[in-house]
């Protein structure tokens, strides 16, 4: 997985893994897989139950998409305890085109399209795999990779 992100809006990357999407909150200066819950408080998860020591709370032990160990505690924080609260998506540039990354095995990439001209999708190979959703594996190495970060307000 990553450790460190840059603060830049756009970030490339050349690493083995590549795909990093949801969203993740700054709190004491490390990164947590992270959400905003009803009460407008940030939800901090963590894979590692050390954290325990840090005031997060066991739960049961589940998985999801940006984060490939399973969560096995987290803790509620106010907005003004965190540093930053983005959002993070996998992006590849695709024959001059801009496509979010949404699977990877291996040497290959699955982009999708939901916008521009479905004519100009299928003239790429790209097939309809939902109504108006336009799939296609591709080469890593057919395409440039960035992570896309946009912060949201605190």
């Amino acid at each position: 997985g990553y450790k460190e992100i840059c603060r830049n809006k756009k970030i490339n990357i050349d690493e083995e893994n590549i795909m990093k999407d949801g969203q993740f909150a700054i709190y004491k200066g490390k990164e947590y897989s992270a959400w905003k819950n009803n009460q407008e408080k940030i939800v901090l998860r963590s894979t590692d139950i050390d954290e325990v020591k840090e005031g997060f709370e066991p739960c049961e032990p589940f998985i999801i998409n940006d984060v490939e160990e399973p969560i096995v505690c987290r803790k509620i924080v106010e907005k003004a305890e965190v540093e930053e609260y983005y959002r993070i998506r996998t992006i590849a540039i695709y024959k001059g085109f801009k496509f979010q990354v949404i699977d990877e095995k291996d040497e290959e990439i699955s982009i999708v399209s939901m916008i521009g001209d479905y004519r100009m999708w299928k003239s790429m190979g790209m097939k309809i795999i939902d109504k108006g959703v336009y799939q296609k594996w591709i080469k890593k190495s057919e395409a440039e990779i960035e992570l896309e970060k946009d912060n949201y307000d605190l």
